[in-house]
């Protein structure tokens, strides 16, 4: 039996923009902190609605990857913005 996941995390622009921005001003352990968090309250949205531990933690792997991204394109366009 497959998981249906209709609104995969990765393809959710305000969250990943909203952590992305979030991520900027928080370094260090909190940042970690804050991070863990966040995502423990996802896993447990998405436990109380039925997914099964796999496709949770392909979600939360897709998130981190969305997210990481974001941070490095924010990274990459302020340097250019800097040295332009």
């Amino acid at each position: 039996m497959a998981d249906l996941i209709p609104f995969p995390l990765h393809s959710r622009t305000r969250l990943i923009r909203s952590l992305v921005d979030d991520l900027k001003v928080v370094h260090g352990p909190a940042a970690n902190i804050f991070w863990r968090e966040r995502i423990a309250g996802i896993v447990a949205d998405m436990r109380r609605a039925g997914l099964a531990d796999e496709a949770i933690r392909d979600e939360i792997l897709g998130l981190q990857d969305a997210v990481q991204t974001e941070l490095r394109g924010s990274y990459l366009r302020q340097q250019r913005d800097v040295t332009a």
